[in-house]
């Protein structure tokens, strides 16, 4: 039996990872955080341990319920405001992770996750397709390389392997998570067509018309029980990509017919967030009238975090040669994963 360390387990990644592992059969999950979920299985773990990764002894303390644990997925990370991402408490919660793992008598492997943010991608144009192999890009403010060094660093010597993953905008169904893309679209489009406007694309031409890259969060958690049972794959960094590229000026036309809106150019709204807060008396008149599962508007959709992610102006293309040669040969078509996204988001009776 393998046991699964999941640091960051009811979050879309953590969530998706466990009904991986639940599928294959043979693994036992085990969650951490500071929050138990409601429902246990419902996330696909066995067990679940209270801890803050800031205090050091917060992990360490449960040293007895550790003995077992083979495999661990580090999904965590401390955000400040407005998504400014500290750095000294990422790396000192990792770093307090591996003081209460790095010896246990079974482990195997360690997995930390991080991003296409590794090459500058938030920040600065970069040269595509991203490659693993590229240099850390100069002057980018990143807790991303501290904890690769320090992960490196603490793997010498020791029996278990480690691996990073860099996916880029992880896209499923999340249960509770406003920093979601994915429903943050839907949720746009119905609110245009229910008054009457045409859904613009809210940032540039430039970013409309950008070749992206995404990540399923179901070809994300295949890719991480790969990686983590292949020792070919071990003390290797890899980008995960559903292997296509496409751009929102493609999808759009796509987008605007699943929801019966009339499609709009792209435009830059300097007031966006404020105008879809504005809108929360409309959805839950939608909700009324279709019978959703009505969760509230503020925990549905960060309107600042939809802005963000549609706003960069160039390029965001990762290589995945690197993954395939190793063995890892699974895609996705991302059109195709959009609307499965919305279909499911609509069998769950969250949207109309």
């Amino acid at each position: 039996m393998a046991v699964a360390l999941i640091i960051g387990a009811t979050g879309l990644v953590g969530v998706n990872l466990a009904a991986r592992l639940g599928s294959e059969g043979g693994w036992r999950c085990i969650g951490v955080g500071r929050t138990p979920p409601a429902d246990l299985r419902g996330c696909g773990l066995d067990d679940f341990i209270m801890a803050d990764l800031r205090a050091a002894a917060s992990l360490s303390s449960q040293r007895p319920l550790l003995q077992e644990v083979t495999h661990v997925f580090y999904l965590a990370r401390v955000l400040g405001e407005n998504y400014a991402i500290p750095i000294r408490e990422n790396i000192e919660m990792l770093g307090n992770v591996l003081d209460a793992v790095h010896d246990l008598p079974l482990l195997e492997h360690v997995q930390v996750m991080h991003g296409l943010k590794w090459y500058g991608s938030h920040m600065v144009p970069f040269p595509i397709p991203a490659r693993e192999s590229d240099p850390r890009p100069q002057g980018i403010e990143t807790f991303y390389y501290a904890q690769h060094d320090l992960l490196a660093g603490r793997q010498q010597g020791e029996p278990w392997t480690y691996s990073t993953l860099r996916p880029h905008c992880v896209s499923g169904v999340a249960a509770d998570g406003p920093s979601n893309l994915m429903l943050g679209l839907a949720v746009y489009a119905v609110l245009m067509r229910e008054t009457g406007q045409p859904l613009c694309y809210p940032g540039s031409q430039n970013a409309f018309t950008a070749a992206l890259t995404y990540t399923d969060a179901t070809l994300l958690a295949d890719v991480m029980h790969w990686v983590a049972v292949n020792p070919a794959a071990g003390n290797q960094d890899f980008n995960v990509a559903n292997g296509d590229m496409f751009s929102w000026a493609l999808l759009w036309p796509t987008l605007c017919a699943y929801f019966g809106v009339e499609a709009g150019p792209a435009r830059e709204n300097p007031h966006f967030v404020e105008d879809m807060q504005a809108l929360a008396p409309v959805w839950t008149e939608i909700c009324t009238k279709h019978g959703l599962d009505c969760v509230p508007y503020e925990r549905m959709v960060d309107w600042a975090f939809v802005r963000a992610s549609l706003g960069l102006k160039w390029d965001q293309v990762m290589s995945t040669e690197k993954l395939a040669a190793y063995g890892y040969t699974g895609q996705v078509d991302t059109a195709s994963m959009v609307l499965r996204i919305f279909d499911q988001y609509r069998e769950r009776r969250v949207l109309p």
